[in-house]
């Protein structure tokens, strides 16, 4: 196999997109395995011992909030888009939709992964690897989540980038339609927040370059959310990652909005405190009321982002409530 009709049959696994939900259940899973592959390890995982585990945990991680998660889905529907394999997949029991059973898959220790073909060339080429992973990191998740992403599914040390790589790691590899980001959309949204966090007003600069002030997507740019500055907030960097992972959200509130901590977010330290003292309190407010956040673009983040449930008292959390 050669990379063209690696990339090609890559493109061709179909992802559940429906009504703005997230589903990165297989975009997860095949980061899972190219981390086996980064670390050299067999091509046929065991779903219980080797995949059940670790898939639940980038689920649970980086995945939509959900009440039920689960990891044999997209394990056993992978083998319809040609990437995948599990050997005897015809002789195990399965829903009416073609679903294999969990336990069944434990009961017959059931493995799975890469085709032969495919592996052999993964193997071969750890570049390829490497590119693999930034396509569907750049497909289904924002920047700011792809290195914590690539180290819980065990991609070595050497495989962790820390600036967003040009073409062709990540537009246009899976999906030639692809939009590309737009370059104005961080000048835009840092210049309506006055250049400085909409969260907790940082500022600081290095004589006139901001240090620290990034652009973020509300609904993010992998799932559909539009370059345009009611879609965005200027964020210090550890509000923005706070954004992305759900640890922080937003409410709408006579007709403005408010800022929401996570009550599953806690520590011993000040930063803590700090972090938690921004729970309830005012967004910080754009240049125009032009610019202000979506409320279309605020409940879809409420819905497939936010760590639901919110801090509901002003204390400070301890882990005994966390």
């Amino acid at each position: 196999m050669k990379r063209d009709e690696f990339f090609q049959k890559l493109g061709q696994v179909k992802f559940w997109r429906t009504r703005g939900q997230r589903a990165p259940h297989k975009p997860l899973l095949v980061l899972l395995a190219l981390g086996r592959v980064a670390r050299r390890e067999e091509r046929l995982a065991r779903y219980e011992q080797d995949l059940e585990g670790p898939l639940v945990d980038l689920l649970e991680r980086f995945g939509p909030p959900r009440k039920a998660i689960h990891p044999e889905y997209p394990f056993s529907r992978l083998p319809h888009d040609g990437s995948w394999e599990i050997p005897g997949k015809e002789s195990l029991p399965a829903t009416g939709q073609g679903d294999l059973h969990r336990s069944g898959l434990i009961k017959h220790a059931v493995t799975g992964g890469f085709p032969e073909p495919i592996y052999e060339l993964l193997r071969s080429d750890s570049g390829l690897v490497q590119q693999a992973a930034q396509a569907l990191l750049y497909e289904h998740f924002p920047y700011s989540l792809h290195d914590d992403i690539r180290t819980v599914a065990g991609f070595p040390a050497e495989f962790l980038v820390q600036e967003p790589p040009g073409p062709p790691y990540g537009l246009g590899v899976l999906r030639p339609s692809a939009r590309p980001r737009d370059r104005n959309f961080r000048h835009n949204v840092l210049r309506a927040y006055d250049c400085c966090c909409a969260v907790c007003g940082f500022d600081l600069r290095l004589e006139n370059e901001l240090l620290g002030l990034e652009a973020a997507h509300i609904k993010w740019h992998s799932a559909g959310g539009p370059s345009m500055v009611p879609n965005g907030l200027a964020l210090c960097s550890i509000h923005h990652k706070a954004l992305d992972r759900g640890a922080l959200g937003l409410a709408p509130i006579a007709g403005e909005f408010k800022v929401l901590i996570s009550s599953k977010v806690y520590g011993e330290s000040v930063a803590t405190r700090w972090f938690w003292d921004c729970h309830d309190a005012p967004l910080r407010h754009p240049r125009s009321s032009d610019f202000k956040p979506s409320a279309e673009f605020v409940k879809w983040h409420a819905r497939e982002v936010f760590r639901s449930p919110p801090r509901d008292s002003p204390r400070q959390p301890t882990r005994g409530n966390a």
